[in-house]
């Protein structure tokens, strides 16, 4: 080291060889001042929009674009099949009328069961399906039967009694053809 001239560089001073490349800073410092210089005397172009948009790259803007526009449209599927609703029923259908029939708004009157009154004359002791007829008849007007079991026995006798007294029969407890007559009126009636 003793005989090396002070005057000249250090070989181990990388900044003071002239024949090796420029520092990175220098580096990228000269290539931002290639992309400025344009050829001509035209104004370098910026993308229209906001500033934050403007010093974005191309391909980030294009991306993010994507992105939103996906998700505007996960967002309307979404809402045409109603998973934003609360309700739980799905969506009445819509009917489409013509317009060449018009139509008159029709009135159903109320529903009311009816009760097929027995057509056979019944007795104590009876059984079948004419005197679960005469059962749900008297249940139907409000009189105590007990089960509907077609078994003509004692709360069936009472109930018919009971019936009979409030027609103005005789009460004996038989169903003949005057207690079918009044049993027949006073379902219709009631």
């Amino acid at each position: 080291m003793a005989d090396r001239d002070p005057r000249s560089p250090d070989p181990d001073d990388w900044f003071a060889d002239p024949e090796r490349a420029p520092p990175r800073r220098a580096r990228a410092s000269a290539r931002a001042a290639a992309q400025d210089d344009w050829i001509g005397d035209e104004p370098r172009r910026r993308r229209p929009g906001p500033e934050f948009l403007a010093s974005l790259p191309d391909q980030w803007v294009k991306v993010a674009a994507g992105v939103l526009f996906l998700l505007i449209l996960l967002i309307g599927l979404l809402s045409l099949t109603g998973a934003f609703s609360s309700s739980k029923t799905p969506p009445a259908a819509t009917t489409t009328q013509s317009a060449t029939t018009p139509t008159t708004p029709t009135t159903t009157p109320p529903v009311t069961p009816t009760v097929a009154v027995p057509t056979a004359p019944l007795k104590p002791g009876d059984t079948g399906v004419q005197v679960k007829r005469l059962q749900r008849a008297l249940a139907q007007l409000g009189y105590t039967v007990g089960k509907v079991d077609g078994d003509y026995g004692t709360s069936t006798k009472t109930a018919v009694e009971q019936f009979q007294t409030a027609s103005n029969l005789t009460a004996d407890g038989l169903f003949g053809p005057a207690t079918r007559t009044a049993l027949a009126k006073a379902l219709r009636s009631g």
